[in-house]
């Protein structure tokens, strides 16, 4: 467009965004949904924009410093993520999982500190043991399920005024004691991307929100996820495990089912 200068024809990007960051020969994106990429970028692991910009804003939210610990539950594409994210942040971090496969690659491909299997004996006493029995600073449940049982076992494990992240699509009707009352934990939703997630004047007609003001916007978000990958301070070589052309799709979709 006339109003973009700070991409080029023949710049390599990535892109956000439902409606936008399509599975189509051309796509026309708006700037803020937009980042550009260093010419030398692996565009395979560019590719996991959107969902390294989720991870990303969950783990600002979670708003923690260098030597404390997190606790990340459910460990799929997004709490993985989520988990390089924090550990190369300086941050202490358990995995749960209710799966045995996923428990094993993390722990395989040092994803977290330590991943544990939710059903562990004593799962608890672990992670006390883990946080030298402080408890966990901050929790992010990248989890999708109709269970309580991610938001009661986030508060079992927080230490006192420890923050607790949602980010993916679980109940928040949690006991009320004797755990977040008794520790007065604070409970923060995580929004997608970031700030500008659905301001039409941000996502559409590319207005920016004042950097002094918004620091991480969910463009910034992209661009900062970008630069890890780029600078190597986290690797996801590990998630690919098939490349397949565009005609081949249908077969690389019915090996995901």
């Amino acid at each position: 467009g006339t109003n973009v200068n700070s991409i080029k024809i023949g710049d390599k990007v990535a892109c956000a965004g439902a409606g936008y960051a399509n599975h189509a020969e051309i796509n026309a994106v708006p700037i803020n949904l937009c980042v550009k990429l260093n010419e030398n970028s692996n565009l395979k692991h560019a590719a996991f924009n959107t969902l390294g910009a989720i991870a990303m804003q969950s783990v600002r939210q979670a708003d923690l410093r260098i030597g404390e610990t997190c606790v990340v539950i459910g460990l799929g594409l997004i709490g993985q993520i989520t988990s390089l994210i924090l550990k190369a942040s300086g941050i202490n971090t358990i995995g749960v999982d209710l799966s045995q496969q996923k428990v094993d690659i993390c722990n395989k491909y040092s994803v977290c500190d330590n991943a544990i299997l939710r059903e562990t004996p004593n799962i608890v006493e672990k992670i006390n043991d883990f946080t030298n029995g402080i408890g966990s600073d901050a929790v992010i449940i990248a989890a999708a399920t109709a269970s309580v049982d991610p938001i009661n076992f986030a508060g079992t494990v927080s230490r006192k005024k420890g923050i607790v992240v949602v980010v993916g699509d679980v109940p928040t009707n949690f006991d009320r004691n004797p755990f977040w009352y008794r520790k007065e934990l604070e409970l923060k939703m995580s929004c997608s991307y970031g700030p500008g997630r659905y301001d039409i004047n941000y996502e559409e007609k590319g207005q920016d929100y004042p950097i002094e003001y918004v620091r991480w916007t969910e463009n910034r978000n992209m661009q900062a996820f970008q630069d890890l990958l780029f600078t190597k301070k986290i690797n996801i070589d590990y998630l690919i495990s098939h490349q397949c052309s565009l005609d081949e799709a249908p077969k690389a979709y019915d090996l995901l089912i």
